[in-house]
């Protein structure tokens, strides 16, 4: 009989062992160099990191415990067991897949290529109902750690649209996952294990209502890696975050449904293993769709200067200047541009009274004093007039093609 608080209890003594484990490091230190790359780029956009990327590291691997946990509790509880080679053609078909485009690391892409194999070739063979299930509840983890923690290292930057240069943020965000997985084996060959009851599993794993009285679940511990990028051009980033968390929310509920219905249904297997991967790429493209034929909101304005991000420290995020908000006027000096704003700050004013224009369409006064240095600089990043940009953005290219790039440079010498 499974006993609800002992098997938590086991889960988070499983999940401490699997922070020991040396992999576990190696995959911190992979989202270390994830994170590296990002920071570099925000230097050089910003000329300072906001934050440490120890600090970073840290946060993350705190959030990916708990998302870990989260995982497991609902693995545990619906009962969802899976082979230990699942697993590993799973992360194979990934690295595959990202050699292709970054973005096709997701499990959902390498879980339904492997599951729609397994029906129609029969290789490998892994249970499809099993993998498409762990598949929809790490991107359940991924949607509930989007809306917690998904703007955290949001990145002001530059990018060409209709031939002229706007701002936007690119968000992306890395958790180190550590969570459980049940394997299924016989009563016979171990003396501990969880064993079935009258209501659990309540995932059907084997497909048979009577094979489970001869069988005993073991918990045995997975890491894995979810990551989260996308770019906010035409809705502010906290918008962009709360809608790609919702709509992945929703895909990992239908898709966990799917999942557990192909367990008493063949035709279901065959479903459950196309909606992960092209419903998944749905969302993608609808939301590509949107940023390419949307409007630019982070563009120059007439009334004043328009903040596109704050410094941490800095005298426009002390005052609580939000990206989006447009500078009107400073001590009662309107500012449309950059040097009417270099003119007003270069004596160091010990006062400043600034008027801006919200979000919302409201004008907010603020004021703010520093007798001893002065206030020389709003430290924020405007939004771009179309000079002086010495560093725009660009999508990531696939691997593949970097490399043959370079093989064809190479040649060319």
């Amino acid at each position: 009989m499974i006993n609800i608080i002992d098997t938590i209890l086991s889960g988070f003594i499983t999940i401490a062992t699997i922070i020991r484990n040396p992999i576990y490091w190696i995959v911190i230190l992979l989202v270390l160099i994830q994170y590296r790359r990002i920071y570099k780029m925000e230097k050089q956009i910003l000329g300072i990191n906001k934050e440490s990327i120890l600090i970073t590291i840290l946060k993350s691997s705190i959030l990916g415990i708990i998302g870990g946990v989260v995982g497991s509790i609902l693995i545990m509880l619906l009962g969802i067991s899976i082979e230990a080679n699942d697993f590993k053609y799973l992360f194979i078909v990934a690295i595959i897949l990202m050699l292709i485009h970054p973005r096709f690391i997701c499990f959902s892409y390498s879980g339904g290529i492997i599951s729609i194999s397994s029906l129609v070739l029969g290789y490998p063979k892994i249970n499809v109902s099993s993998v498409i299930a762990i598949v929809a509840i790490l991107h359940l983890i991924e949607s509930l750690l989007i809306f917690i923690d998904g703007d955290s290292t949001k990145i002001p930057m530059f990018i060409e649209r209709d031939n002229r240069i706007v701002g936007g943020f690119n968000m992306m965000r890395f958790w180190p996952i550590p969570f459980i997985v049940l394997i299924m084996t016989s009563q016979s060959s171990v003396n501990i294990g969880l064993r079935p009851s009258d209501w659990w599993p309540i995932f059907n794993s084997s497909g048979s209502k009577v094979i489970y009285e001869s069988m005993v679940y073991l918990m045995a511990g997975v890491i894995a890696a979810l990551g989260y990028g996308d770019m906010a051009i035409t809705d502010l980033p906290k918008n962009k975050i709360r809608n790609s968390s919702r709509n992945l929310f929703i895909y990992s509920c239908i898709l966990l449904t799917l999942a557990t219905i192909s367990t008493y249904s063949y035709i279901f297997k065959i479903i459950a293993a196309l909606f992960a991967p092209i419903v998944h790429e749905f969302i993608i493209q609808m939301g590509r769709k949107r940023e390419k034929n949307g409007s630019p909101i982070f563009v120059p304005s007439s009334k004043g200067i328009r903040v596109l991000d704050t410094l941490p420290k800095g005298f426009g995020n002390k005052i609580g200047l939000q990206t989006g908000d447009v500078i009107l006027s400073i001590n009662g000096f309107a500012v449309r541009n950059k040097e009417e704003l270099s003119k007003i700050l270069y004596y160091s004013p010990k006062y400043v009274l600034i008027d801006y224009l919200n979000t919302s369409g409201k004008i907010i006064t603020k004021e703010y004093r520093d007798y001893k240095k002065g206030i020389r600089s709003l430290g924020i990043l405007a939004v771009p007039d179309n000079t002086n940009i010495s560093f725009v953005a660009r999508e990531a290219k696939s691997p593949l093609l970097i490399l043959f790039d370079r093989i064809r440079r190479i040649r060319k010498k």
